[in-house]
């Protein structure tokens, strides 16, 4: 057996790491657009039916919540290109020992870049739990009565 085929089943689920972490990055951006959307839609209405205090403090802290979510999902997107950029680079110059120096650096950069997804990719999630969860108190608030 060679190393190559040795290597093959984590060369394989490696890059279906990768496109599952795209996947779900883009996965919750729409999420969070959407409920961004919904959220929106609630206010144009001729009568906005979130009167009380608590649930329009739910419901700004959502909206808040949700534009950060969105934020964070578009960096990791852009943090993603970017090392995968890197990476090409460094895949590229790895076996020019003229370029040894720079292929080092940009390795640190790629992995930096990769933690900095992780991150924002782990905020995202957060954020959108709850920009969701605050939306639903305000909902649950604003009509309770019909609930019960």
């Amino acid at each position: 057996m060679t190393p190559h085929d040795e290597n093959e089943p984590y060369t394989r689920l490696a890059g279906i790491r990768i496109a599952q972490l795209g996947l779900c990055i883009a996965l919750f951006l729409s999420f969070s657009v959407a409920t961004l959307g919904f959220s929106f839609n609630l206010l144009i209405q001729p009568t906005f039916a979130i009167t009380a205090c608590a649930a329009k403090a739910f419901f700004i802290l959502s909206c808040g919540f949700g534009f950060l979510s969105t934020v964070c999902g578009a960096l990791a997107c852009l943090t993603r290109l970017e090392d995968f950029r890197v990476t090409a680079q460094v895949a590229r110059y790895r076996g020019d020992s003229s370029k040894a120096a720079e292929v080092a650096i940009w390795r640190k950069r790629y992995e930096q870049l990769g933690d900095w997804t992780w991150a924002l990719f782990i905020a995202q999630l957060a954020l959108f739990g709850l920009q969701a969860i605050l939306l639903m108190f305000s909902l649950v608030v604003a009509y309770w009565q019909r609930l019960s």
